[in-house]
């Protein structure tokens, strides 16, 4: 699980050899918490991993209110009225992060996952449910049987899901990480994911990696390569959740396909201990090590 610092493009095409991503279909859950700096995934990251992936490549993302403009009250009540104005506000944030650019340039896709179920395109609860627990066991929150892309399903065998999370650390032992296993939480379709946070978001966590990592071959990336997010008090930036301060220019990049062992082992390169973190004694008794 290795965390080293990216050189080259050649240093980025050896660590995806490594991890055995090579002919496509290949699609990147990519990150797009919030349009605060830092922490979206960078377009230049992506044309970074654009330049060395074979095509065709594919990101998969869901809509979120909190990336709006605005609280879910201010968005229509219609389920039409509140789609389309989830829409707008998609349109505009990915024009100003400048990944609607990018995306444009190189002729990749965004697949996303809200408007796949709300379209009726997802695969069938009979046919994930089965596969899922078999490999990992039942979830709680069943419904996320039901939010796997039908296209994706059938290709299964296929693809490999490169889970690409942004590098999110607390400054003190006390704080919120982000890293691999969270950046799947933007596979949930629900746009607003709140009653998740209240109603248990480890197990929310825990189920749609479940889902995911047991139906594709998933292997994570988790990259500091513009930017590590670390979080303080007193940080420049700010989002509901919290300050945070930018570190930059250190280009840091950790993969592995153990996603328990690569968040151990990246939280003890910023001198921390997950092991007792419930997220990871939870996804350590579900998935291994």
């Amino acid at each position: 699980m290795p965390l080293d610092v990216m050189e080259t493009r050649e240093d980025l095409s050896g660590v995806l050899g490594e991890l055995g991503v090579g002919e496509g279909p290949i699609w990147i859950k990519i990150n797009l918490t919030s349009p605060a700096e830092g922490m979206y995934t960078h377009p230049e990251v992506l044309k970074e991993f654009f330049a060395v992936l074979s095509r065709p490549v594919v990101l998969l993302e869901s809509y979120a209110v909190g990336r709006g403009r605005g609280p879910v009250a201010d968005l229509p009540q219609d389920e039409g009225a509140y789609l389309q104005a989830l829409r707008n506000e998609e349109r505009d944030y990915l024009r100003a992060a400048g990944l609607d650019e990018i995306l444009d340039m190189t002729g990749v896709g965004l697949l996303n996952l809200t408007e796949v179920c709300a379209a009726g395109e997802a695969a069938t609860r009979a046919d994930v449910q089965p596969i899922v627990e078999e490999a990992a066991g039942p979830v709680r929150f069943e419904e996320f049987y039901d939010a796997v892309p039908r296209s994706l399903f059938a290709q299964r065998h296929k693809g490999i899901l490169l889970n690409l999370a942004r590098m999110k650390v607390p400054a003190t032992d006390r704080g919120d990480w982000s890293l691999a296993l969270k950046n799947m939480f933007g596979l949930v379709p629900l746009p607003d994911r709140m009653p998740y946070h209240d109603a248990g978001l480890v197990d929310a966590l825990l189920d749609i990696n479940s889902v995911y990592r047991s139906l594709f071959h998933v292997v994570d990336i988790i990259e500091g390569l513009r930017s590590v997010v670390v979080y303080s008090g007193d940080g420049q930036h700010d989002v509901p959740w919290g300050r945070y301060d930018l570190v930059q220019d250190r280009r840091l990049l950790a993969w592995g396909n153990d996603p328990v062992s690569l968040e151990l082992e990246t939280a003890r390169h910023f001198g921390r201990d997950l092991s007792e973190r419930s997220l990871i004694r939870r996804a350590k008794a579900r998935f291994g090590t």
